[in-house]
């Protein structure tokens, strides 16, 4: 049990004699309600709640900490980059949210490519790994020399049970024993998002889990890249917005949106582009910076090509 791992063993056993088995009921339940349960004393449940809260709150840092700690995994396109000064933030949670089929999934494979010689970790809980599409990027890079595949470390997840737990258990003996510099959930939203929840429990549910990634991320100075799925606004019918709400949206550092456009990709000698398969125009996505402690609202343009993610001059 997590609460036998952290407290002495004279207070865990009065804890568990009374029942209280989590760290949430430990916080939540106050020093007299906690003292009539246990019969403990109120310097003793203090200290069972300093403790405890030291355990699960995210460390701070100053401003001069993290501009000497904090970097950036270059996402592999010059122009996404100059846009988050250097790429996705390390130390933070950065979410990625637009529509189906707008390059979210092909943005994250192909900075996970361009992270060598770090590792990186993709955690799917939709759909399959896109292997095949990863390995098709694979082949457009020069450096072939390199086997990109064995830097990836996938795990499949479709319950938010699931995910918690790997995040809790998994993913730290993971980073313990290799030298993982980006973590892609994609999506975030998939566990979550069911027909019947309770969502004061979902609420509490996503802030542990942003917790214990923040966490992580600070521990080993990693990139959280979420993927997140939309949700259409009632007010607007042509706008749309992050899922899972506010409890999420807190604890969001920065917060990336990708959207189609309308703009056909244009050669050098003024002709539309088309697909590797020659068959449909290339058209150009758009990623804007919504918001992030540390940058201008920006954006730029980019395409979706059979090598990858490619700048629009």
């Amino acid at each position: 049990m997590y609460l036998k791992r952290i407290l002495p063993l004279n207070l865990f056993e009065a804890i568990d004699r009374a029942g209280i088995s989590s760290t949430k009921e430990i916080m939540i339940l106050s020093i007299l309600d906690i003292k009539r349960l246990t019969r403990m004393h109120s310097k003793d449940i203090q200290l069972v709640k300093n403790i405890v809260s030291d355990h699960i709150s995210a460390k701070s840092f100053t401003c001069r900490e993290l501009l000497v700690k904090n970097c950036k995994i270059s996402t592999g396109c010059s122009k996404i980059d100059d846009i988050l000064g250097g790429g996705f933030r390390t130390g933070t949670i950065n979410e990625i949210f637009g529509e189906s089929g707008s390059g979210k999934t092909q943005l994250v494979l192909y900075t996970s490519i361009h992270n060598l010689p770090k590792c990186s970790v993709y955690i799917c809980t939709e759909d399959l790994f896109p292997a095949k599409r990863f390995n098709q990027i694979m082949s457009s890079i020069k450096s072939r020399d390199q086997d990109y595949g064995k830097n990836v470390f996938v795990e499949h997840i479709s319950e938010a049970k699931d995910l918690q737990f790997c995040i809790r258990m998994q993913l730290p003996k993971l980073l313990q024993q290799n030298i993982v510099s980006l973590v892609v959930i994609d999506s975030i939203a998939a566990p979550f998002r069911v027909e019947s929840t309770d969502y004061v429990q979902r609420a509490g549910e996503l802030r542990e889990l942003a917790i214990m990634l923040i966490t992580l991320a600070q521990q080993y100075n990693i990139a959280i890249v979420c993927i997140n799925q939309v949700t259409a606004s009632f007010a607007d019918s042509d706008s749309i917005h992050p899922a899972l709400g506010l409890a999420w949206s807190n604890m969001v550092s920065t917060r990336l949106k990708i959207s189609k456009t309308t703009q056909s990709v244009i050669d050098d000698s003024g002709v539309c582009k088309s697909d590797s398969d020659g068959q449909n125009k290339l058209f150009a996505r758009e990623i804007s910076v919504v918001f992030a402690p540390d940058l201008a609202n920006s954006s730029t343009l980019f395409t979706i090509t059979s090598n990858g993610i490619q700048s629009i001059d």
